[in-house]
């Protein structure tokens, strides 16, 4: 135990808690549960990745097969890119101990564990390198794991392990390089290569410029360089042979989705004025404006600025060495306003949002090269005062010239960051006494407390109310719902929480958002009138006909329109649903109406083979949902029928003769501009309105009797609306209200469903539906009887390369409909379906992992024998 406590260890241990004390006392004074009523969760760590901590825990203790794929991937979808982005980091497991109630509290300590982590790891890899000692080593630790990019991405939590990380695998690299240790290196690297690949990609271009540079060290002869290149090549390839079970997965999956969005053209290859890039030097240079774009977040403290630049002041370095310095310095640099490297540091696609990921990349250059440099027993000569205050009066008068230009720079960051530059060249300068390093630590303590506090007051962070109270909703809604084995059934909602809400409640939904969503359920769900994006799609408008073909068994609908309690599901709404009144009502909870479609076809049912040759149109739902139906069921009866508006009015603009596709524009500046649209159902079915992008909510206020419609905040494609349900003879008033000064009423159109003619034809398709014997989301059993007229096995899952068929014991050929869903074809008669699912290139993946540890350990099995058999001769 005195081996891992005792005072040469204390530095390293300061190193670790420090980050951890700071952090934790401004999460406290925030209030942060389970301090307060406030919550770690803020932008993306609320909106996205506490639904993916969800699935993890529910993944791991309750269904393991979610590892691979899962129906509450939107309609349904691979998971092993999204694992592989987001969740498979070790240090999650400590997730495990909390419920979803609670998660953000889990959150809070999985924070700052990482914050931790990543001060030891850096003053680790200084201390095994004997670059530093005693308390600039725990000095050292601390700026590296408060630096900016941690305290502006720490909400990002999967790439903090990137961070924690880098020091050790650079640590590796000077292993191989000065002991021909490979392991360390190789370990590490793979370790990353496995936890986050997008990192880990980043982390790969800096390994080669680390390795060039540090190639120019050494005072051997070309064959000795070569040879070390040729090990950091080798040991580099193994890592990557090793991760191959995650990494050909991943691959694959990302040419379904992110791989397909690749940037093709770039705009302005200057992307800011590089002289705003100084002021980020300063204490509390970010703001939540710098989130969606901004400037780098670069901050390491005075000690890390002064510190690298009397790396060209050092006499150890070579003159080349010195000279490659600089290049990589300004590669760096340039890579962080110049478009076209930034592309390249980021996989070849811009970021959306969190600019200049790879920035903690520089920030660790620049402190590993002050951590070598500076020596606490070497007293500064007058050159080095000469470059530390000269730097000071440049860097200050660019700022100076530049605060207006900037949104998070003010005079008093200016003034406080300079004292903190100063005081720490006056420490620098002076003689050196027994609290000198003390002194040090303490300046540098203060100075990154105060970034802290300066850059996280300026974020909003979601509270313990609007949390909790729409996860229990749900949560208490969802209990109600029959639990039945070998029975698959989709849950709809009429509000959400964020689009992850399936993942954290453990349901089969129809929204899903992520890095690595798949860009085929994206764009079927546009093509029949729902919200899409490259990374997301959400299930809020469909219609009585969607919702029997994909099988949405159970709706959760907000029981009001409007709470006054925070994060109650009625504040919260996404869309409204009057033809659920056509369905069973269940119980209803204290938030949540339950409604029940006994209407719905099945996972599986057999359907006519005219399906397979459908292509849908762009931005016309309606005909692409009656098209698909109508193949599925070999007939072409219309159900839906395009209705007349019974008359228009106009306020403060000019009323138009034809609706769809006019423009309307504001007369008078100041006065307000709506047209109304008024319609009386002729019969109690249901009415859908159809509306282009043009009517984002940025746009226009859509009302109907007075209350809001409430729709995605944005959308690319036409949607579908449902505005009426059982409302025969009565009068409906549909308002659109302008909030700039023309819109276009692109695709605003009406249309009746006809119900009766719905519901017969369901029946028919129900008469054979597939009968589940087994379920996961995996494996998939049945049995199914088809017919001379619908000899397609038809199913409402997303086609997959993954995804293995057999139909009575025997292999058989899937194909696609819709460009979206599995199918098989097959002879009329009674059926065994069995699919399969298995991410594409995982067994590959998993054969060459495999076989490159057997290679590793006969090497080592024939090396031991050979050095054996040396020693006896």
């Amino acid at each position: 135990m005195h081996k891992f406590f005792n005072k040469n260890s204390l530095p390293l241990w300061l190193s670790f808690l420090l980050p951890i004390i700071i952090m934790g006392t401004y999460f406290g004074i925030r209030g942060m549960m389970p301090f307060g009523n406030s919550s770690i969760l803020t932008v993306d760590l609320g909106q996205q990745y506490v639904d993916m901590f969800a699935l993890y825990r529910n993944t791991l203790l309750h269904h393991t097969s979610t590892f691979f794929y899962s129906f509450s991937n939107a309609l349904g979808g691979d998971m092993f890119g999204l694992w592989t982005y987001y969740l498979m980091s070790p240090l999650n497991l400590i997730l495990l101990f909390f419920k979803p109630t609670n998660l953000p509290i889990g959150i809070l300590i999985l924070t700052l564990l990482k914050y931790g982590l990543t001060g030891l790891s850096m003053a680790y890899s200084l201390k095994k390198l004997k670059w530093q000692h005693g308390w600039l080593l725990t000095s050292f630790g601390v700026i590296y794991a408060l630096m900016g990019w941690m305290i502006s991405y720490e909400l990002n939590l999967l790439w903090l392990d990137a961070a924690i990380l880098l020091p050790l695998i650079i640590l590796g690299l000077e292993y191989l390089f000065n002991m021909k240790r490979v392991w360390p290196y190789i370990i590490s690297l793979t370790a990353l290569f496995i936890i986050n690949y997008y990192m880990a990609y980043m982390v790969t271009i800096f390994l080669v410029i680390y390795t060039i540079w540090r190639l120019t060290w050494e005072t051997g002869s070309l064959k000795d360089i070569l040879k070390q290149s040729g090990l950091f090549i080798s040991s580099s390839l193994i890592s990557t042979l090793l991760a191959a079970i995650t990494l050909l997965p991943t691959a694959y999956a990302l040419t379904q989705g992110k791989g397909q969005y690749m940037t093709e053209k770039i705009g302005n290859w200057l992307e800011y004025n590089p002289l705003l890039f100084f002021s980020k030097f300063f204490v509390g240079s970010f703001n939540f404006e710098q989130m969606p774009s901004g400037q780098p977040n670069i901050f390491i403290g005075s000690l890390g600025l002064i510190t690298a630049m009397l790396f060209f002041t050092d006499k150890r370095p070579k003159v080349i060495t010195k000279v490659l310095t600089l290049l990589i310095t300004l590669f760096l640099f340039a890579s962080m306003f110049l478009a076209p490297l930034d592309l390249f540091w980021h996989g070849f696609q811009f970021p959306v949002w969190y600019p200049y990921r790879f920035s903690f990349i520089w920030s660790f250059w620049l402190l590993w090269l002050g951590a070598y440099t500076f020596k606490p027993e070497t007293i500064q000569q007058k050159k080095q005062i000469i470059t530390m205050l000269t730097t000071f009066i440049v860097v200050f008068i660019i700022v100076a010239f530049t605060l207006t230009k900037t949104n998070f720079m003010t005079w008093p960051q200016v003034l406080i960051g300079s004292a903190f530059y100063l005081i720490t060249c006056c420490l620098i300068i002076a003689p050196r006494f027994k609290y000198w390093s003390w002194l040090v630590l303490l300046l540098v303590i203060t100075e990154t407390a105060t970034n802290v506090a300066w850059t996280l007051n300026n974020f909003s962070y979601l509270t313990k109310s609007e949390y909790q109270t729409n996860v229990a909703a749900t949560t208490s809604a969802l209990t109600t719902l029959p639990k039945t084995n070998n029975t698959f059934y989709r849950i709809g909602q009429t509000y959400e929480r964020t689009k992850g809400d399936a993942f954290m409640q453990d349901y089969f939904g129809g929204s899903a958002f992520s890095s690595s969503f798949a860009k085929k359920t994206s764009d079927f769900m546009g093509y029949i009138g729902n919200p899409d994006g490259d990374n997301y799609a959400v299930y809020a408008n469909g219609t009585l006909l969607t919702d029997n073909l994909l099988n949405f068994k159970y709706y959760l609908d907000a029981k009001n329109h409007f709470s006054t309690i925070a994060g109650a599901p009625a504040n919260m709404l996404i869309s409204q649903r009057p033809d659920l009144r056509k369905m069973q009502a269940l119980k209803q909870t204290l938030d949540v109406s339950t409604y029940q479609n006994n209407n719905v076809i099945g996972l599986g049912f057999a359907a006519s083979q005219a399906a397979t040759n459908l292509k849908f149109q762009l931005n016309n739902p309606i005909r692409n949902q009656e098209l698909l139906w109508n193949k599925l069921s070999n007939n072409t009866k219309k159900l839906f029928t395009v209705q007349n508006f019974d008359h228009v009015t106009g306020t403060n603009t000019t009323v138009p003769t034809t609706i769809t596709g006019a423009y309307i524009t504001r007369k008078k500046v100041l006065g307000t501009t709506s047209l109304t649209l008024y319609f009386t159902p002729k019969t109690n079915d249901s009415y859908y309105l159809t509306l282009g992008s043009s009517l984002v909510p940025d746009n226009a206020t859509i009302t109907l009797n007075g209350q809001t419609i409430h729709t995605n905040d944005s959308f690319r494609h036409t949607i579908v609306i449902n505005v009426a349900a059982n409302a025969k003879n009565q009068q409906q008033q549909l308002k659109i209200t302008l909030k700039k000064a023309t819109l276009w009423l692109q695709n605003v159109s009406l249309y009746k469903l006809n119900n009766t003619r719905l519901a017969q034809e369901t029946a028919t398709l129900q008469q054979n539906t597939l009968k589940i014997t087994k379920f996961n989301q995996r494996t998939i059993s049945g049995k199914i009887t088809t017919t001379a007229q619908k000899s397609l096995i038809m199913t409402s899952i997303p086609q997959s390369k993954g995804w293995h068929a057999y139909v009575d014991n025997k292999k058989a050929k899937t194909v696609t409909i819709a460009n979206m869903f599995l199918a098989i074809k097959t002879s009329p008669g009674k059926h065994t379906l069995k699919l399969v699912y298995t991410p594409p290139y995982l067994i590959i993946g998993t054969i060459i992992t495999i076989t490159t540890i057997f290679m590793i350990g006969l090497y080592y099995v024939l090396l031991r024998y050979y050095q054996k058999i040396k020693s006896q001769k």
